[in-house]
């Protein structure tokens, strides 16, 4: 049985219409959002961990359909001085990889090696550059910037401290999603500590359903538990972030 007629039957998976997202209850959201990304929506039988087992390293599936394979291009985003992951997966698969951090100021841009390749850009819903001179991107821009507007990109990691949310909508929005084979990102819910209000907590499952319904599947689901809190809507501990990986079925 193929990953995605198991899927099919799973009613946990089936977000609701933004609509009755609306309707639902801080509890109820609270409840179908952590239900929701801690829960693996398809089987991946081989999924591997690249780059350091501790932070920087990043989970990714290794099933014959969707490992990557020469040649290959990844785009890694949100790097703080580990290239542990970036480098594996040039190393390993012989991927293109191209990363990105506007942090890195110390980092010279430009080839860090036969595959690799280093820009001091964040991932954001638009192009700009903030106060403190950092600069952000869309990632439709970066494509085009780097010569990759009609390739496809088979691991796009994102690690970008809650501007994963914008820069979901903005790749959804200008039809990006159908060129990403994996999807490795974490996803900040709330603020550090506290839980994440009514509103926040809609908009981001609302971005879940346009994943689910363009073909993106859970396969590799975990918590930051540095991202802990109390939660007095479920009246347990939770956590706001998830470290979750993708796959795109057809």
């Amino acid at each position: 049985m193929s990953p995605k007629l198991e899927i099919e039957k799973n009613e946990d998976n089936v977000l609701p219409s933004i609509q009755k997202l609306h309707s639902l209850t801080h509890q109820e959201l609270a409840m179908l959002y952590h239900r929701y990304i801690n829960t693996v929506q398809a089987l991946c039988k081989r999924v591997v961990r690249i780059g350091n087992l501790g932070d920087g390293g990043w989970e990714l599936c290794e099933d014959i359909e969707f490992r990557p394979k020469h040649p290959c291009l990844v785009y890694s985003f949100g790097i703080n001085n580990d290239f542990s992951f970036d480098d594996m997966m040039a190393d390993r698969f012989k991927c293109d990889v191209y990363s990105f951090d506007p942090s890195m100021k110390e980092t010279l841009e430009g080839p860090r090696g036969p595959r690799q390749w280093f820009y001091r850009s964040g991932l954001s819903e638009r192009t700009e550059t903030f106060q403190n001179e950092w600069q952000v991107s869309t990632l439709k821009d970066l494509q085009e910037k780097h010569g990759h507007a009609k390739v496809k990109i088979d691991i796009l990691k994102i690690d970008v401290e809650k501007f994963e949310w914008l820069a979901l909508t903005q790749i959804y929005e200008s039809g990006g999603l159908k060129n990403i084979r994996q999807l490795l990102i974490e996803l900040h819910m709330g603020m550090r500590g506290v839980e994440a209000e009514k509103l926040e907590y809609i908009q981001g499952l609302g971005i879940l359903k346009h994943l689910y319904d363009n073909g993106f599947r859970i396969v590799y689901s975990h918590r930051n538990i540095w991202c802990k809190f109390l939660s007095k809507l479920q009246h347990i501990d939770e956590v706001g972030c998830h470290e979750l990986t993708f796959v795109y079925i057809p």
